[in-house]
């Protein structure tokens, strides 16, 4: 019989303090993330790792908002998982469930949290975080597998071509379900083209991902920790995918071991998933920006 177990975060606390902690040791799904913090209105030198810990959004001075906006032109491809992000930001950026258009850029904005999008080309709104969705090849391209940004070579002249051609400083690439079934070395490869491409494009940030979190698969967690090692090891920007979707109330989700997506999160409301995990990733997502900004990110008192 299957063990399906809720982890207390108290008692997960003898592993860590907080991933979103300039100087402590943070978590993965497995409690060995990283935050080195760093400072000023840079990109911080040392990379981090965005998990569960940072989702609130109101330990965020509005100045690094601010500087996020001003600073950052997104370039985002994905497939259908990785629509939870955009919904989540568009969300954020109306303010109200009853009022949001996934559609309207103009809908409700907060002024805080606004959000612009747009396939293929990047927004025109300047008193927001900017985000180009999907992959320009000789037509606009808004379902992209991992074979049209970085798994074959065809995919990474696209996404060369994208860095030269539009005027975005930010790129990352989202996980479907390839972590179930991928092998290591398939996972290196990832992990070697992103490297390729920050060494040709090294004014562009690109923020590293783990895969969902819905499977009952083993080979899902190794190839999520193989991802999360690596970036601990050579200091890269991770956003953890995974363990976002694990964790609610302070509670991890595990089937036999098995870090899992948390039942709350279960549902098709967008991106096979709810909105208020959409939402979730949307805080974090802002927290990374925000890092990425310059800000040091929270230190928690380590007895609370």
């Amino acid at each position: 019989m299957r063990k399906i177990a809720i982890i207390s975060a108290a008692v997960m606390v003898i592993l860590f303090l907080t991933q979103c902690n300039p100087s402590d040791g943070g978590s993965g799904s497995n409690g060995n993330g990283t935050d080195n913090g760093g400072g000023g209105s840079t990109t911080p030198a040392s990379g981090f790792i965005i998990d569960h810990t940072c989702t609130d959004l109101s330990q965020i001075p509005d100045e690094w908002l601010q500087q996020a906006k001003e600073q950052f032109r997104i370039h985002y491809a994905h497939t259908s998982h990785g629509e939870q992000i955009v919904v989540g930001l568009q969300r954020l950026s109306a303010g109200s469930a009853q009022t949001f258009s996934p559609w309207d850029n103009q809908a409700n904005q907060s002024s805080k949290y606004r959000f612009y999008y747009a396939f293929c080309e990047v927004p025109s709104g300047q008193d927001g975080l900017r985000m180009m969705d999907g992959q320009q090849i000789n037509y606009c391209e808004t379902y992209v597998t991992p074979d049209l940004y970085w798994e074959s070579e065809y995919g990474m002249n696209i996404t060369r071509s994208v860095l030269q051609n539009f005027d975005v400083n930010v790129s990352l690439w989202a996980w479907c379900s390839q972590q179930d079934y991928y092998s290591e070395a398939e996972t290196q490869t990832y992990l070697d083209r992103m490297a390729e491409l920050e060494a040709e494009f090294p004014d562009v940030i690109f923020i590293y991902m783990t895969g969902n979190a819905q499977s009952e698969e083993w080979n899902r967690v190794e190839r999520n920790d193989q991802v999360r090692e690596y970036c601990k090891n050579n200091e890269k920007f991770l956003f953890d995918f995974a363990d976002l979707d694990c964790w609610y109330n302070g509670q991890q989700h595990t089937v036999d071991g098995i870090p899992m997506e948390h039942p709350h999160f279960h549902g098709d409301e967008a991106g096979h998933t709810t909105y208020e995990s959409c939402e979730n990733k949307a805080r974090a997502f802002w927290w990374l920006m925000a890092r990425l900004a310059g800000w040091e990110g929270v230190r928690l008192d380590k007895n609370r």
